[in-house]
């Protein structure tokens, strides 16, 4: 029984670990389009209203294809023969671990090196980060929302078998 309860546990790290691996990826994704709209001065209204737009689409693409896999794995799934991702979860663990920092790092780099070539004041700037990562957040929750729901239907539809 503690055998049984350790891996759901580590299961369960596994699957938090893998979707802060996915959303720092998405993050990005999203952020390294801001920084080359910047540097490629795109007009700031096409900046302000491109970049929620990227993110919705990034995250619903990103979502569906989770579903999808999901889906598919999902009919030839076998507990008793499924053994624990071993070298996913590290490369997970990885990516959400050192992604964030280092694009942080690097994005104040660009930044610096950019500051003397833009042409857009520094509230305009923040008026651009902060759409970004306000856009970035709903998203990364409405994904999170969705999958949960998506589960909680998946767990209602096989309750219901059980008890018939």
């Amino acid at each position: 029984m503690k055998k049984q309860i350790f891996s759901l546990a580590l299961w369960m790290f596994f699957g938090f670990v893998l979707i802060k691996a996915i959303d720092s990826i998405l993050r990005f994704i999203i952020n390294g389009y801001l920084y080359f709209g910047l540097w490629m001065e795109f007009p700031p209204n096409f900046l302000k209203y491109s970049i929620p737009v990227l993110s919705v689409i990034v995250y619903f693409f990103a979502t569906i294809s989770v579903l999808k896999y999901i889906n598919k794995k999902a009919n030839n799934f076998k507990l008793e023969k499924l053994k624990f991702p071993e070298i996913e979860y590290i490369i997970s663990l990885i990516i959400a671990i050192f992604l964030n920092p280092l694009w942080n790092k690097l994005m104040g780099l660009i930044s610096e090196k950019l500051s003397a070539k833009l042409s857009y004041e520094i509230s305009e700037f923040l008026n651009f980060y902060d759409v970004t990562q306000a856009s970035i957040g709903i998203c990364s929750w409405l994904s999170i929302i969705i999958l949960s729901i998506y589960f909680y239907r998946i767990y209602k539809k096989s309750e219901i078998k059980i008890d018939q």
